[in-house]
C-alpha cells in the first residue's frame, strides 16, 4: 500500500482499567465499520479469528467496502487488531483505510493509515480526497479517552487563545519536543468565517495538526508582537511546521471567507506527506507481532528439540532479520518520497502566490490596526448594536456602570462585548432555536462563560430593571473571571427578549454584589 496519510497516538482512559480498558474502547469504535446492526458482528468477534466481509455502500452510487481484520492475542496485556477497509476506485486500483489498535508494554496506541493499492495501475486516489474514518471521529469524540503523541495532546477541537494564553502558544511553537504542526487562525471578532473555519479544520485535521484560534485584537497584537517572523494575518491563518526548515504558509481573510473545503484540501496536501514521514513504521504493531512469534518459539522450545524444530527456529530468525532490513530500507525510501512531496507542495504554493495578485503581507495587515489602550467605550456602544443588527442593545445604566467601575482588564471586556454582539446576531438569525442550551451553544462558539441564573442577585433584589416601558430580568450574564481580586471579577448582565430576538445589556463592569 502506498501511504498517503498517517495519524497515530497513544490512548489512555481516566480511572481504572488502564491500557486494557483503552484497547477495549478502541475495538468498540472499530466495530462500527462492520455495520454490526446488519452483520451481527461485534468487537468481541474481531479478536476471535481473522475474517473478511463485504459491507454494501451507504447510499446510491457508493462503492461496496471490503473489510478484513487480523487479530493478535499473545496475552491479556499484549494484543492487537489490524483492520483494512478497501473500496474499488473508478479507474482501477483500490482505496485503503488501515486501522490498527495495539496494546503492548502497558501502553495502547491507535493508528490510521490511508493509501492506495494500484496493482500496476495508477489509482486516482489523491491526498485531497482523504477524510477521517468513522472510527477516528468516534475516538476523538469519546470523553472517556485521552489522546497524546509525545508531549502533544491530540484533540478534534480548536483551542481558543486570548491574550493571557498567547505566551503558552508561543512557547509551544518554539518547543523542540513539538511533533505536530500548529495551525493558528486569527479571529478578530471571535465569530464569523475564520472562527467557523477553525472549528471545521480542527475536526478534519485531528491528529495531523493542532488548531488554535487567536481571538480578539489584543491577542492578535500580542501574538504578532512576539513572533520574530511568519506573522499571522488578520482574520487569516498560518501553518507553523515543527522542526522543518520550510516556509510557513499563510492564507488571508479572502481564503477564510471563501470555500472552506477547497482550503482544507490544500492544507491536507501539505500535512499528509509530513504525517507519513514523521510517524514511519507502526513499531507498536511490530512489537506485538514479534511477541507473538517469540511466544510460538517458546512453546516449541518446551517440546523435544528435534532437528526439524531447530531448523525451523533458525529459519524464522533469519527471515525476521531479512524482513526487518527490508522494512527499514523501505521506511527510508518512504521518508525521502514524503519530504520531496512536501517540497513540491511548498514550491507549488509559492508559485501560486507569485502568480496571483500580490496581497498585503501579514506584517502590513497587522500594521493597519493599533490596539486601543482606552477604556472609553463611548464610540463602541452604537457599533456593537449596529454590528449585531440590533440584536444587542445597551441601556443607559449599562453605559453609566461601565464608566463608573474600576474593572482592570478593559480590553478583555471589549473583546467579550465584540463576541457578545456576534453571538446575539447569530442567535437572532436562528430565531433563538440553537439546538442546545445557551450555556453549551455559547461555550462551543466562543471562549465566553455564560450563566443563565444568578441566585444571589435575585435574593438581593438586584435582578430586575426597566427598559422600553417593561420590567426585565437581568440574571443571565457573562462571567469574566472568578475567585480573584474584586476589581478583576467582570460581569455583563443582560435580559433575553424572546419576542424581538434581542439581548438587552443593563450592566457592564464588576460583579453587582460583594464576593463571598
Amino acid at each position: 500500500m502506498q501511504q498517503l496519510y498517517v495519524v497515530g497516538f497513544e490512548v489512555g482512559v481516566a480511572g481504572e482499567g488502564g491500557a486494557s480498558a483503552a484497547f477495549d474502547r478502541l475495538l468498540s469504535h472499530m466495530e462500527e465499520h462492520l455495520d454490526p446492526g446488519s452483520t451481527g458482528l461485534s468487537a468481541t468477534d474481531l479478536m476471535v479469528d481473522s475474517g473478511q466481509i463485504t459491507v454494501p455502500g451507504h447510499g446510491p452510487g457508493r462503492p461496496d467496502q471490503h473489510v478484513t481484520w487480523t487479530p493478535v492475542a499473545v496475552s491479556n496485556d499484549v494484543r492487537a487488531l489490524r483492520m483494512e477497509i478497501e473500496q474499488d476506485l473508478p479507474r482501477g486500483g483500490r482505496f485503503v483505510c488501515q486501522l490498527t489498535a495495539s496494546q503492548y508494554d502497558e501502553k495502547t496506541r491507535f493508528r490510521v493509515a490511508m493509501g492506495r493499492k494500484s496493482g500496476g495501475v495508477l489509482a486516482p486516489a489523491t491526498v485531497e480526497d482523504l477524510k477521517p474514518p468513522r472510527a477516528l471521529n468516534g475516538i476523538m469524540a469519546d470523553p472517556e479517552l485521552h489522546r497524546a503523541e509525545g508531549s502533544d495532546k491530540i484533540a478534534a477541537a480548536a483551542t481558543p487563545v486570548l491574550a493571557a494564553q498567547v505566551p503558552a502558544v508561543l512557547e509551544r511553537l518554539g518547543s523542540p519536543q513539538r511533533r505536530l504542526p500548529v495551525l493558528a487562525v486569527s479571529s478578530i471578532r471571535m465569530m464569523g468565517p475564520s472562527d467557523a473555519f477553525a472549528r471545521k479544520a480542527a475536526r478534519r485535521l485531528a491528529g495531523l495538526a493542532h488548531v488554535v484560534v487567536v481571538s480578539g485584537w489584543l491577542a492578535f497584537d500580542s501574538f504578532n508582537t512576539s513572533v520574530d517572523r511568519s506573522l499571522l494575518p488578520r482574520d487569516g491563518a498560518r501553518l507553523y511546521w515543527p522542526t522543518l526548515e520550510a516556509r510557513n504558509p499563510w492564507w488571508g481573510p479572502s481564503e477564510l471567507c471563501g470555500d472552506h473545503e477547497a482550503l482544507l484540501r490544500t492544507m491536507m496536501r501539505l500535512l499528509a506527506p509530513l504525517s507519513v514521514v514523521a510517524r514511519g513504521r507502526d513499531r507498536h504493531w511490530d512489537a506485538v507481532r514479534s511477541a507473538e512469534t517469540n511466544s510460538i518459539l517458546e512453546s516449541l522450545a518446551g517440546e523435544a528439540e528435534t532437528e526439524q524444530i531447530v531448523l525451523l527456529k533458525a529459519k524464522l530468525a533469519e527471515e525476521r532479520s531479512q524482513t526487518l532490513k527490508l522494512l527499514e530500507e523501505n521506511e527510508v525510501l518512504e521518508s525521502k518520497v514524503g519530504r520531496l512531496e512536501i517540497d513540491v507542495a511548498n514550491l507549488e504554493a509559492r508559485l501560486d502566490a507569485e502568480a496571483a495578485p500580490s496581497p498585503a503581507e501579514p506584517a502590513e495587515v497587522a500594521a493597519q490596526h493599533l490596539v486601543s489602550v482606552s477604556r472609553d467605550f463611548s464610540s463602541d456602544w452604537d457599533r456593537w448594536t449596529q454590528e449585531s443588527g440590533g440584536a444587542l442593545v445597551f441601556t443607559p445604566n449599562a453605559k453609566t456602570q461601565w464608566r463608573k467601575c474600576s474593572y482592570k482588564d478593559f480590553e478583555r471586556m471589549r473583546e467579550a462585548l465584540d463576541s457578545l454582539a456576534a453571538l446575539a446576531k447569530a442567535w437572532r438569525g436562528k430565531k433563538s432555536r440553537v439546538g442546545e442550551s445557551l450555556v453549551s451553544w455559547i461555550g462551543n462558539q466562543t471562549a465566553l462563560t455564560y450563566a443563565p441564573e444568578d441566585e444571589p442577585l435575585r435574593i438581593k433584589g438586584l435582578h430586575e430593571f426597566n427598559f422600553d416601558e417593561k420590567t426585565w430580568d437581568r440574571q443571565p450574564h457573562i462571567k469574566l473571571d472568578d475567585h480573584t481580586s474584586k476589581d478583576r471579577v467582570g460581569r455583563i448582565y443582560f435580559a433575553i427578549d424572546g419576542e424581538a430576538y434581542r439581548w438587552i445589556v443593563d450592566h457592564v463592569g464588576l460583579k453587582l454584589y460583594g464576593l463571598s
